[in-house]
């Protein structure tokens, strides 16, 4: 399917009229700066995942602006938030390049974070009252209700974050935000709610549903086991998903040693 054809689904899929008159069927989405946005960040996205877009090979915006179909703006907003994520750097000749992924970083920030989440959650568990449980429940079902754009990120994130609290302290708090930084930037490409967003949604708000039973119970050891469960379930998901990402490079290489 071409860039262009997948754009229009995706429009569709985010409830954006298509102009099905229109050659690049993308004239309405431009009228809806931020359904525009969000398109771009999610093909641009597939398009590092299906190793069309390599790290270290540069592209540039009017090249993007060209084959998306789109005016420069949403694709310079985009790439912008991109670089903001660590996916993607920007040089001031207005191209950009894909930033590398690592495993061996990812299972490093993963280490990390199931060092000392899963504990902190755990100490947090006696004392978490139940209007607290009631709001964790209710993030659960604002984050996964509606189908699910970029503002996605920003709740999910609270939510973690709610679940350290009231044992974190400034110090926790302060080298956890790198660490949640840096693991956003994996997990952005991997759980895109922008690809098949209903199955997202159910998909991940039972995994977090898990989390928030757990709570319930005030049990430490149950929601110590929840957490670094949720979060060891996810490192396995990407490091699968990146090893498909490799494969789908090689072959990729290869097609173009034999074309």
């Amino acid at each position: 399917m071409s860039t262009r054809a997948t754009l229009t689904r995706l429009a569709r899929d985010l409830g954006v009229a298509v102009d099905e008159h229109d050659g690049r069927g993308m004239r309405s989405v431009a009228s809806q700066k931020a359904s525009a946005v969000d398109l771009v960040l999610h093909e641009i996205r597939r398009s590092i995942l299906s190793g069309e877009l390599p790290p270290g090979r540069p592209f540039t915006v009017p090249a993007l602006t060209e084959q998306l179909g789109v005016s420069h703006v949403p694709v310079r907003e985009a790439l912008r938030q991109l670089e903001a994520q660590g996916l993607i750097t920007l040089s001031p000749s207005r191209s950009a390049m894909v930033t590398p992924l690592d495993p061996d970083d990812l299972r490093a920030i993963y280490r990390l974070r199931t060092t000392v989440e899963p504990e902190l959650a755990a100490l947090s568990a006696p004392d978490r009252t139940d209007a607290e449980i009631t709001q964790l429940d209710g993030m659960v079902r604002a984050t996964f209700g509606d189908v699910l754009g970029e503002q996605f990120w920003a709740p999910h994130r609270e939510f973690h974050a709610r679940m350290i609290e009231p044992a974190a302290s400034g110090w926790d708090r302060r080298m956890l935000a790198p660490l949640w930084d840096a693991s956003e930037r994996y997990t952005r490409l991997v759980f895109d709610p922008v690809e098949a967003p209903d199955s997202f949604a159910k998909h991940r708000a039972h995994a977090h549903d898990e989390i928030v039973d757990a709570a319930r119970t005030r049990d430490p050891a149950t929601v110590r086991d929840a957490v670094r469960e949720h979060l060891e379930n996810n490192l396995t998901t990407m490091l699968r998903e990146m090893g498909s990402l490799d494969a789908s490079r090689r072959r990729l290489r290869g097609g173009d040693a034999t074309a």
